[in-house]
């Protein structure tokens, strides 16, 4: 872990910050497993560290959960888990993801308040229709940024823009969860991306493929909403970025999120056209294998399940990137976090909630 901490400051070093998002710098990062964490640097982290050559070195603690930036003490420190390195992650790629969380502990600082609410999340509507003209709004979308003659462009992104407002008026408040997610997530997607073109990886046209790789395809990994929004807001932002000169600081300075800033930003034209999306039977059958891969989820589950607990806990923590919700039970795949007696407690999944009126309003527990 230590080769590969030495390995990705050689890389952020050679990165112009300011350049990635105005303002932007560079900041504390930890790789970490079950027991220790190594940090780039100690100032304001409230944990006992001893040097570790250039870095720090101590024991991990509950705060430690997944990839994402995390506040020690007075500090917001990008960490990431070494579980999510494999051997084949090149030193810049991986410098690129921990880039993606620094620039988490830069919102963060700088009082950005456009996050998710991922309990929204967890009743989006997931129906043929909603699916099917989502679909669509992607193809516009790629297209949109792959197109060269400008007036083709706008064109596609007033088609992209209607049919938003087409799921706007189909899905109410939950839209808004999407919204949040490529505002939050694909601004930090879009600053990842820019640290692999200055690294100079891979030639730019194949890093951008590997980003938006089956895009605007129809398949059952566009019903994973929250990682599949992320590179929605990376093609946002670099069309701003191609469109709207000093975009960044309007969207800083906003409260709007990333699409509807865009939208008023270039005074994109809503079509009075009525959309009926393709493919009906492929989203049809996409939708039901969806739902039966998640019931064969929650199934295998009920076979192995030892533990249940009813009260006396609460709920402090969940990964809402691997989560099922059927009803009022809730899977969570890789882990949850509860709080008993005002200590935490990490169950590694998979752990069913059955809740009642709403999330947390938990009535037991099984692992």
């Amino acid at each position: 872990m230590l080769g590969r901490m030495k390995e990705v400051d050689l890389e952020l070093n050679k990165l112009d910050f300011d350049q990635l998002w105005k303002g932007f710098s560079k900041s504390h990062y930890a790789l970490y497993n079950d027991e220790i964490v190594i940090i780039s640097g100690s100032s304001g982290v409230d944990l006992e560290l001893a040097p570790l050559e250039s870095f720090f070195v101590g024991k991990v603690d509950e705060r430690f959960i997944g990839n994402t930036s995390v506040l020690l003490g007075n500090t917001y420190v990008a960490i990431f888990s070494e579980d999510y390195i494999g051997e084949d992650m090149t030193s810049g790629k991986l410098a690129s993801l921990i880039v993606h969380e620094m620039f988490h502990s830069f919102q963060l600082r700088t009082g950005e308040k456009r996050f998710s609410d991922e309990i929204l999340g967890m009743d989006y509507p997931f129906t043929a229709e909603n699916m099917g003209l989502r679909m669509m709004e992607r193809e516009y979308l790629l297209a949109a940024s792959t197109e060269g003659n400008l007036e083709k462009k706008k064109e596609n992104l007033s088609h992209f823009y209607s049919l938003r407002r087409v799921r706007e008026k189909l899905l109410g408040e939950h839209i808004d969860y999407e919204k949040a997610l490529e505002s939050i997530e694909g601004a930090a997607v879009y600053v990842e991306y820019k640290a692999l073109i200055q690294m100079k990886t891979e030639k730019k046209r194949d890093i951008f493929e590997s980003f938006t790789r089956d895009f605007a395809m129809v398949g059952e990994d566009k019903f994973l909403i929250r990682a599949s929004s992320l590179a929605q807001g990376l093609l946002l932002c670099l069309l701003a970025e191609e469109l709207m000169p000093g975009w960044e600081s309007r969207f800083s300075h906003s409260e709007e999120y990333l699409s509807d800033c865009i939208k008023e930003g270039l005074g994109i034209k809503i079509s009075a056209r009525k959309y009926k999306y393709k493919n009906q039977t492929l989203v049809d059958k996409m939708l039901q294998g969806w739902k039966e891969n998640r019931d064969v989820l929650f199934k295998d589950f009920e076979s192995k399940k030892e533990n249940s607990l009813e009260e006396g806990f609460r709920i402090s923590g969940f990964d809402p990137m691997h989560i099922l919700k059927r009803d009022k039970q809730i899977l969570h795949l890789n882990f949850l976090r509860i709080n008993i007696g005002g200590q935490d407690r990490m169950i590694k999944g998979p752990v069913k909630m059955i809740i009642g009126e709403h999330f947390f309003d938990v009535k037991k527990i099984e692992w």
